[in-house]
């Protein structure tokens, strides 16, 4: 890694679009940041490590494949559960709740889906509602793809 390859924070990003005679000027003679400023870029350092690494755990347990996923379990391989899947990805991941309801559906799915195994009518019931809300939830993924790339 060079010189060059430094990491830029969001902040400083966002301080080359506002004004990039401030990053020329700032290149030049050295930035000068104040205590409260140095304050402030370590706590928003802080919480983009505990984003990402928050972010990094949900992925690794996203990846996993398996019985401890309820709808995997109840659905198997489809487009409604892919239309699930994303729905997580694009809305629920994106708020605190959201990555709170991910986090608590991890951590009690396996042992439902081993309660669910043996209970075939169980597993009937639970495929209706998982196809209903995968309906709803592909439509909202399609509502907000089509937002952010229309």
């Amino acid at each position: 890694m060079t010189d060059r390859d430094e990491f830029v924070s969001a902040s400083e990003l966002a301080r080359m679009g506002y004004c990039e005679r401030q990053v020329a000027f700032d290149a030049s003679h050295g930035q000068r940041v104040t205590v409260e400023q140095e304050r402030a870029r370590d706590r928003g350092l802080k919480a983009h490590a505990v984003f990402y690494d928050e972010s990094r755990r949900i992925a690794a347990a996203s990846a996993a494949k398996g019985r401890c996923f309820i709808a995997t379990l109840a659905l198997g391989e489809c487009d409604d559960t892919r239309a699930l899947r994303a729905f997580r990805d694009l809305y629920l991941r994106r708020s605190a709740c959201g990555r709170w309801f991910v986090g608590a559906y991890y951590a009690t799915s396996p042992a439902l889906c081993c309660w669910l195994e043996t209970r075939p009518r169980a597993i009937r019931a639970l495929r209706w509602l998982l196809r209903g809300l995968a309906r709803a939830a592909g439509a909202a993924v399609v509502l907000k793809v089509g937002r952010d790339h229309g």
